[in-house]
Parts: structure tokens; sequence; C-alpha cells
């Protein structure tokens, strides 16, 4: 029975399984070749020192590459790499942000985040469409 599955057969399914499941995670999360994106996440850390949303230390994120299995920090990339690639508007952002993060639309921190976005600042991550 193991002879119907040629070597050929199984890699292109896992080629096929690879491919679905890069499609399923956050954009900025599946590019990292997004070197933009990250210079922009870089001059946060200057431009908007003290950023904290509810009880999310945003510049301690922005030092430490992250929360380990934080789910408000992948939350977070996600909508700032939304609102960078213009996938969503800026009122969306904060709204979005603010309701997951438990702080108010009128935060400084999202304030300063929208203020400092590159008016050149692609549609899309490079290497490819959006999905």
């Amino acid at each position: 029975m193991l002879s119907a599955f040629k070597p050929s057969r199984i890699a292109a399914v896992a080629a096929a399984s690879v491919a679905m499941l890069a499609g399923c995670a956050p954009d900025s999360v599946r590019n990292i070749e997004a070197k933009g994106f990250n210079a922009y996440l870089d001059s946060l850390k200057t431009t908007c020192p003290n950023m904290v949303v509810g009880s999310s230390n945003i510049s301690n994120w922005l030092r430490t590459n992250g929360g380990n299995g934080d789910d408000n920090y992948v939350y977070w990339l996600d909508q700032t790499s939304r609102l960078y690639y213009r996938r969503i508007s800026p009122a969306q952002y904060r709204d979005s942000v603010s309701a997951a993060l438990g702080g108010k639309s009128d935060s400084r921190a999202l304030d300063c985040i929208v203020q400092h976005l590159p008016a050149d600042r692609p549609t899309h991550p490079p290497g490819g469409k959006l999905l």
C-alpha cells in the first residue's frame, strides 16, 4: 500500500501544505523580507518612547522583539502591519488595537504610531500579493 505514495507525490503534498499554512499567518509573521516595515518598527523605538496601551508595553515589545507567546503582541504586530500596508485605516487601527489591548482609542501611543507612518509606504509586503 505504501508503494502508492511516490516520493514526488509526497513532496507535492508537503509543498502544498506549507503554502497553505504560510497563507494563514499574519502578514507581519509571514513576511521576513519586509524591510520597510521592520525599519518603521525600529524607528518607533526612538520616535515613540514609552508606548503603553492598556496593560501592554509596546516599547518593551519593540526593545525585546516581542513577547514570548504573548497573544497581545502578535495581535498588535499584525494590526500594525495591516496599517503600514494600508489594509486598514488609522481609525480602524486605533479602534481594533485599543479594544484588544484595553486602552483608550485616543491613546498617545496609538497617535504616535499613526503620526509616524511613512507617507510613501507600500500597499503590500514584498514578494507577493496579500491574501
